[in-house]
């Protein structure tokens, strides 16, 4: 590229051979680190409707389970809404706390001693939805 604007033109960047070659270093990669010996571990259980009022989250059978320290919700939490940066009028809590409004949107957050019991636990999490219409285009 010769000066000027990046449109339309190839961008070479530096860091693609290290990535695409695996020698790129990722959070995983890490376990192995003196400082993160101990470290906990978070799962996020996640929304599986489109659209919905959230009824009830039961978190209780997760929070029994082996290598659960926490399972956290908006409401145990008390989590305020936090306003979007491109529009403050739009605020939503780091967890959904009233609705869902996409598949995969936070609900839970489990912490665990291992990545593998997280996993587990997540999947022992249950929410009960009403299923709302989802809006697909405009």
């Amino acid at each position: 590229m010769t000066g000027g604007s990046i449109l339309g033109n190839r961008v070479l960047r530096k860091e693609d051979p290290k990535f695409l070659t695996s020698g790129g270093k990722y959070v995983d990669d890490l376990n192995d680190e003196p400082l993160l010996q101990g470290a906990l571990h978070v799962t996020y259980v996640r929304s599986s409707v489109a659209h919905g009022r959230i009824l009830s989250i039961d978190t209780s059978d997760a929070e029994s389970m082996p290598g659960v320290v926490a399972v956290f919700t908006a409401a145990s939490l008390e989590l305020q809404p936090v306003p979007a940066a491109f529009n403050p009028m739009v605020a939503r809590t780091l967890l959904a706390s009233d609705k869902v409004r996409y598949v995969g949107e936070p609900i839970a957050a489990v912490v665990t001693e291992t990545r593998e019991q997280g996993v587990d636990a997540a999947e022992a999490v249950i929410a009960d939805y009403d299923v709302l219409e989802a809006f697909v285009d405009v």
